[in-house]
């Protein structure tokens, strides 16, 4: 599987089963439950701008109360909340 961000072929796979880290840009993607993916994207803004240098890709397909649902966009590295959707 490719990289949804860069296209990267090298993936990691994280401590979560079914996500993965991209080698080469370091996005997020994959598939796991709504409250496993807390574990790299909050469900809340980042406060403030925030510089593209300190931004990850993510494209998660999670499974929750409300069923599966696609969730991507740009996260903060540091505080994990999002930046940008879509």
């Amino acid at each position: 599987m490719n990289c949804p961000n860069c296209n990267g072929k090298r993936q990691v796979l994280t401590k979560v089963i079914g996500v993965y880290m991209c080698q080469k840009c370091r996005a997020i993607h994959g598939q796991c439950y709504r409250g496993d993916s807390y574990t790299f994207v909050l469900p809340s803004w980042h406060d403030g701008d925030a510089d593209p240098a300190d931004t990850f890709y993510y494209d998660l397909t999670v499974l929750g109360s409300n069923g599966v649902e696609r969730r991507h966009g740009w996260a903060h590295n540091q505080t994990k909340k999002i930046v940008q959707v879509g």
